[in-house]
């Protein structure tokens, strides 16, 4: 561990209990309760993965769960967000959206032309001479998305589902959500309160 805060901070993790992972290959070493994000930081990983464009060099900026900059794969399940994903011992997590290794992208060459490349420019462009579309399309969709699927490695997770049925559905914890939900429940009615973070 080479950059982390100092006890009381980081709660949520088990300082005495290692949790040894890959990353790219190379085997890191974090915490019981860390995040993947959480255990890169702290093992000095800089770079996690590649902008969508032009593949630029990116590190998560929010680590609210929603950042595009923290997709990894993990256990061959591409696009997983390394910010919310709980580490578990023997996880193999690779990142994403590179051409070549993640430090020297090859695709990163695409920037230069970034001047030459406004938003949307393919609807504009690449339909002269005719026919020539079609073979274009096919280099847009290989290099589209991000992650990359192996159906032989995926596993089937069951989901639970439950149906419910309540006069109102508050969203949001905080404050005013709860007060909100309290409200409601004193009135006599049934309420639901949900909420993104345990």
């Amino acid at each position: 561990m080479t950059v982390r805060l100092s006890a009381p901070f980081g709660t949520r993790i088990r300082r005495d209990n290692r949790v040894f992972f890959s990353f790219n290959g190379k085997r890191l070493c974090g915490f019981e309760g860390d995040t993947v994000a959480s255990a890169l930081l702290a093992a000095d990983v800089q770079l996690m993965s590649r902008s969508f464009k032009y593949h630029r060099p990116r590190l998560g900026l929010t680590f609210a769960g929603d950042d595009a900059a923290t997709l990894v794969t993990i256990d061959h399940r591409a696009n997983c967000f390394a910010d919310t994903e709980i580490l578990c011992p023997a996880m193999e997590v690779t990142s994403q959206n590179h051409l070549g290794s993640l430090e020297y992208d090859l695709g990163a060459a695409i920037g230069l032309l970034a001047r030459f490349l406004p938003v949307g420019f393919y609807y504009k462009a690449f339909y002269r001479p005719k026919g020539i579309w079609e073979l274009w399309a096919k280099f847009f969709r290989r290099s589209a998305g991000l992650g990359r699927i192996n159906p032989s490695k995926q596993k089937v997770v069951p989901r639970m589902k439950r149906y419910l049925h309540v006069d109102h559905l508050v969203v949001g914890g905080g404050y005013h959500g709860m007060r909100a939900a309290l409200d409601i429940a004193n009135d006599g009615q049934s309420v639901l309160l949900v909420e993104q973070d345990p």
